[in-house]
């Protein structure tokens, strides 16, 4: 498996949908729409973060540049280990 840096955010380390398709094996936008098809059941702050643009600009660059976040990301979402795990549980499921 691959070694992934997490992403400290808030105090918890959390991984970007980039790093969980790479760290999966899967095609990009994967694990994207795994979270749009279980976001319902997640809470945002707890199993998720979510960074808008408007306000998170300079961290989300800095995340381009490291390469931890698709060069194309606008917003960001980032999963805390128990979204993660939710969020495998239910494609799976």
């Amino acid at each position: 498996m691959p070694a992934v840096e997490p992403i400290l955010f808030a105090g918890v380390e959390t991984l970007s949908l980039r790093q969980l398709d790479e760290l999966n094996k899967l095609p990009k936008g994967t694990s994207f729409r795994w979270f749009k098809a279980c976001v319902d059941q997640l809470h945002e702050g707890r199993d998720y973060h979510y960074l808008p643009a408007d306000e998170q600009a300079e961290f989300i660059e800095q995340l381009k540049r490291a390469g931890q976040v698709y060069a194309t990301s606008r917003h960001l979402v980032l999963l805390t280990r128990s979204g993660y795990q939710q969020m495998r549980s239910r494609s799976q499921g």
